[in-house]
């Protein structure tokens, strides 16, 4: 006999994760099953996001997987220098599985770990170990490897490593972007986050033009980086790495009116300038939790695509003229020069939540030095 759900939601990463943080704030009494295909939810991230990037709706249920907060952050470019006055937080693996298991204890539902789905439909789902789930509605949150282009993007791909320092390493502030190293492979920069007096977390990341992650290369940088800095290593905790899409054209629309209702990367809710998904992610939880599950296909939720195609569409034509108009060893020009915008301009293009207004201040003015329409892959762009 089937068992029966109000939600099914399959993949525990960041989307599903918040899902279900936001049905337990605003449908106690649903029933919930999390399917998950590895031994453990939430994988081996670390999320952040800014001030403004979720609303004081949605912070009421998100708050708790917090686990490090700072009022301010710092960018670094050969002609800039900068700290950006907004707030900036960090969620951990770690964190994330312990509040969304939690939240799932605290109701009706499951999460069954090592569950592969073998047959998703829009209310049922099928294990290939034989169980069979039926719910009122099914939502597939699957990562950027199963739905990620393989044209017309770019990639944001990065290596970090947590280490911890023999001596306290002093940072009090996070680095988001440090783009005063050697520009190899696209945009090029460090990303530092001090987690505690001896601990931080230090990536190596690059915007470019194939998803291929020199790993040895990166780790070497992130180390290189830290020795530079006067960190001297202990000790490498942990290491994370991943490789986002950039698209500057849009996917295919995906007809999922008779499958399971898709979110997360593969339902195209991220953001295509960043790469990250937590701010968009967050923003279909809360909607998602705000009607019953038989209204989760309505009319709002079509409103909201709408909603975030538009604010997705102006991220794209970004990451057209980042990748389209900008040898690699050049693009950290442009960025440069975003980050000379105010502000809230910045937090609301983090929060994909740009208004006409922070539209024109990005984009008109000047263009950064040696742009012009670059043919990827060419010679000239590979020995640029």
């Amino acid at each position: 006999m089937p068992l029966s759900f109000d939600y099914a939601l399959i993949g525990g990463g960041l989307q599903n994760g918040l899902i279900a943080l936001a049905l337990r704030h605003r449908q106690p009494e649903a029933s919930i099953l999390l399917l998950e295909r590895e031994s453990q939810i939430g994988g081996n991230h670390t999320w952040c996001l800014h001030d403004g990037d979720v609303t004081p709706e949605a912070m009421a249920w998100l708050a708790p997987l917090l686990v490090h907060r700072w009022p301010s952050y710092d960018v670094h470019f050969a002609d800039l220098d900068r700290r950006v006055a907004l707030g900036y937080a960090a969620i951990t693996s770690e964190r994330f599985a312990a509040v969304v298991h939690a939240a799932m204890a605290a109701g009706p539902g499951a999460v069954w770990l090592n569950a592969t789905a073998h047959d998703v439909g829009a209310q049922h789902v099928t294990l290939t170990d034989g169980r069979h789930v039926r719910a009122k509605v099914v939502i597939a949150a699957l990562g950027p490897d199963q739905a990620t282009p393989t044209a017309n993007t770019g990639w944001q791909k990065f290596l970090g490593l947590e280490i911890a320092t023999r001596a306290p390493h002093g940072l009090q502030t996070p680095i988001l972007m440090d783009a005063r190293v050697p520009q190899v492979d696209g945009f090029r920069f460090l990303y530092v986050l001090p987690l505690d007096a001896h601990r931080l977390l230090v990536e190596d990341t690059v915007f470019s033009d194939h998803p291929h992650l020199a790993v040895d290369a990166m780790r070497a940088n992130a180390l290189t980086y830290a020795a530079q800095h006067g960190w001297e290593v202990a000790a490498i905790l942990r290491e994370e790495r991943g490789v986002l899409p950039m698209p500057w054209t849009a996917p295919p629309m995906t007809d999922d009116r008779g499958g399971p209702l898709l979110a997360g990367m593969q339902g195209g809710w991220f953001h295509p300038a960043t790469g990250y998904s937590l701010a968009v992610a967050a923003r279909l939880a809360d909607w998602l939790a705000s009607v019953p599950p038989e209204g989760a296909r309505g009319p709002g939720l079509q409103a909201l695509r709408a909603r975030h195609a538009s604010q997705a569409a102006f991220a794209r034509k970004l990451n057209w003229a980042l990748f389209r108009m900008a040898a690699p060893a050049h693009r950290n020009t442009m960025m440069s020069r975003f980050y000379r915008r105010p502000d809230e301009v910045i937090r609301r293009f983090y929060a994909l939540d740009v208004h006409l207004s922070d539209r024109l201040r990005i984009v008109l003015g000047a263009p950064p030095r040696n742009m012009k329409l670059w043919p990827r892959n060419s010679r000239e762009e590979v020995n640029a």
